[in-house]
């Protein structure tokens, strides 16, 4: 799983990850309603869902989406600017499935990439 910090707006840090990690790969951006970038990346040939619609039940929704999805893509990221508590329990969420989860997190922090290897589980 790779974190995406960063106090400011995140997606170029975004597109360079996804062109450094998902080079050739299906992916999916999700996020909550009319908070995605798609016109930055809608020639990108990425898929958008505005799944997430109550900001404090976003774990549950986004643990129904890989389920649902996850055979369909290479790499989902979750454009949420999450706190690091929503982001340890998507550590949790993110190791049941195979698609390779992105998250932005937000952070008073210069914008930076982390990658969180993760153990699966059955």
């Amino acid at each position: 799983m790779y974190l995406i910090h960063g106090e400011q707006r995140k997606i170029n840090h975004v597109w360079a990850h996804i062109k450094r990690q998902h080079t050739g790969e299906k992916i999916a951006v999700v996020g909550f309603p009319k908070k995605l970038p798609e016109n930055y990346l809608r020639n990108k040939q990425i898929t958008f869902y505005e799944s997430l619609t109550i900001k404090d039940k976003w774990l549950v929704q986004a643990d129904q989406f890989l389920a649902k999805f996850e055979d369909e893509y290479d790499g989902i990221i979750f454009y949420v600017d999450c706190t690091l508590k929503e982001a340890n329990e998507m550590k949790k969420i993110a190791a049941k499935y195979r698609s390779l989860v992105t998250l932005t997190v937000a952070s008073d922090l210069p914008i930076s990439i982390e990658h969180h290897p993760l153990e699966q589980v059955a």
